[in-house]
């Protein structure tokens, strides 16, 4: 049988019931370890106020103990809580599932690497043994997110022969409007993301830029990737949500809005440092670097919330990849 002009095999794919739901109690177990690691820097930095200020660079004072916990850990915790619901209740499942998973490996791995290095032997041994621990896990769980993904796809028609419930229908792809305006502000994000890592190894020099990609005296944090290589890893995550976004493909919505989390994670942590230094106060005072910096923070705290709501959609129908109800065959005249 035809569907809309094509074999009803080339319909796309979705993912099964069970598929989600094991999903989703993933996210929930990745989300759950993530916030265990929060509430030990919420006692160890003297309060979540406290804890945001040392996330945002702006530390208060030096906690006894190393902080486990980075900017990236509240967001990752979003980023798992809005993908564990998708699993259940949308139709991008799939991409849900697969962008936490990919973003979690590419953010919890090089701390498989850190956590061993010479530079972190100070650090109490039980406590990295713990972070360790942690960051396998999370790594474990991501690769079984895109695992769990590829190997519970299947093909539309194989769900029943005509009707599929609402959760059960095609992933749907972004508008034209919302597809454009994601693929400017990703590509906007990760030019600039890109452009202040290449000055910042201009100016400290490339050995140094070395340390920063590796993590080499560099990582405060137990469970931080390296400072620079956080940044690439964004600016790259958002390069190819913007290539998905110009291509209109269904995977462009989740993995455009965990792209643009992270984008509005780092646009907060900036202005609000900005914020507390009072550097709009005197921004004319300053220097044109400085003030493209302070530009730079605000952008990316709009650009990040643009990215949401052009993504948060229900997306375009596409006809073609929409299965038809039961009664309604291709050769009979539609009933309006």
């Amino acid at each position: 049988m035809r569907i809309g002009g094509r074999p009803a095999m080339e319909q796309g794919h979705i993912l099964g019931r069970g598929a989600r739901v094991f999903g989703a109690v993933c996210c929930a177990l990745l989300a759950l370890l993530s916030l265990v690691w929060i509430g030990r820097d919420v006692d160890v930095t003297g309060g979540l106020p406290d804890l945001w200020w040392s996330w945002a660079g702006a530390p208060e004072s030096a906690p006894e103990s190393p902080r486990g916990t980075s900017l990236y850990d509240p967001v990752l915790v979003c980023v798992y809580a809005v993908a564990g619901v998708t699993a259940l209740y949308s139709t991008a499942a799939a991409g849900a599932l697969g962008a936490a998973g990919a973003v979690t490996i590419l953010l919890r791995a090089p701390v498989l690497w850190t956590l061993t290095a010479d530079w972190m032997q100070h650090i109490d041994q039980d406590l990295r043994n713990r972070a360790l621990l942690f960051a396998g896990v999370g790594v474990t769980l991501g690769a079984v997110l895109l695992i769990s993904v590829a190997a519970g796809r299947r093909p539309v028609d194989s769900a029943g022969a005509g009707y599929l419930l609402p959760d059960e229908q095609p992933p749907r792809r972004p508008t034209r409007g919302a597809a454009a305006t994601g693929l400017v502000f990703l590509a906007v994000a990760a030019l600039a993301l890109a452009a202040w890592e290449l000055r910042t190894a201009a100016v400290v020099g490339w050995d140094a830029y070395g340390d920063r990609l590796t993590g080499d005296g560099t990582t405060y944090t137990l469970l931080m990737p390296p400072a620079a290589y956080g940044k690439w890893a964004v600016a790259a995550l958002c390069g190819v949500a913007a290539v998905a976004a110009a291509r209109r493909a269904a995977l462009s919505r989740p993995l455009g809005m965990t792209a643009g989390a992270l984008v509005l994670g780092w646009g907060a942590a900036d202005t609000s440092r900005y914020l507390k230094h009072e550097v709009f106060e005197r921004f004319g005072a300053l220097d044109t670097e400085h003030q493209l910096q302070v530009a730079t923070g605000i952008g990316l705290l709009l650009a990040g919330f643009v990215i949401l709501f052009a993504f948060a959609g229900r997306g375009g129908r596409d006809p073609v990849a929409e299965p038809l109800p039961r009664w309604q065959e291709p050769s009979s005249p539609p009933p309006w």
